[in-house]
């Protein structure tokens, strides 16, 4: 009988914690879609969490992240949130004659495009530095993302210490 004060105690003190710990407690942390660059696969609006990377980011293809854009994009300073398309050593480039994008000689297969073409904007391949990666949103007539900033600071890509969070979509609400 004295264990189950002290659970009703224990569990009422959380809700009183604040979130940035209770994200250092968890490893967790939980973004906004600000936009509608990552639609159909987030709606503008929506809340997602994602595994807080803490520097440690190892960069996957297919990964969506939150990340801190390079100050050469611009922007409020916040964090955006875009999926990976090339990692490290990769070459990127658009398009193929059925407008996909091309990694390292290859189609990309993206069945979570929104649009028809896997990019309204052409270029020629870019290398994707080290420690560095190239990021698309999936609604791709409306992502301002690499693409929009590849003749800009190291070719449009971000830093990978600039990952601060690796999504997780099926927590979208």
């Amino acid at each position: 009988m004295l264990i189950v004060p002290f659970v009703v105690a224990g569990i009422s003190a959380c809700s009183v914690i604040p979130e940035p710990l209770i994200s250092k407690a968890t490893g967790r942390e939980s973004y906004r879609e600000s936009s509608e660059a990552m639609m159909p696969t987030l709606k503008k609006g929506a809340v997602v969490t994602g595994k807080v990377t803490d520097g440690t980011y190892a960069p996957k293809k297919g990964d969506v992240i939150a990340f801190l854009p390079p100050k050469a994009w611009g922007g409020s300073g916040g964090y955006m949130i875009k999926r990976v398309i090339g990692v490290p050593g990769s070459t990127v480039g658009c398009c193929d004659p059925r407008h996909r994008m091309i990694v390292d000689g290859k189609p990309l297969d993206e069945p979570y495009v929104a649009n028809e073409r896997a990019s309204n904007h052409t270029f020629e391949p870019v290398v994707v530095p080290e420690g560095r990666i190239w990021v698309q949103g999936d609604n791709r007539d409306v992502s301002l993302d690499s693409r929009s900033h590849h003749r800009m600071e190291v070719e449009g890509t971000v830093p990978v210490s600039g990952v601060i969070g690796v999504i997780d979509v099926s927590t979208a609400r």
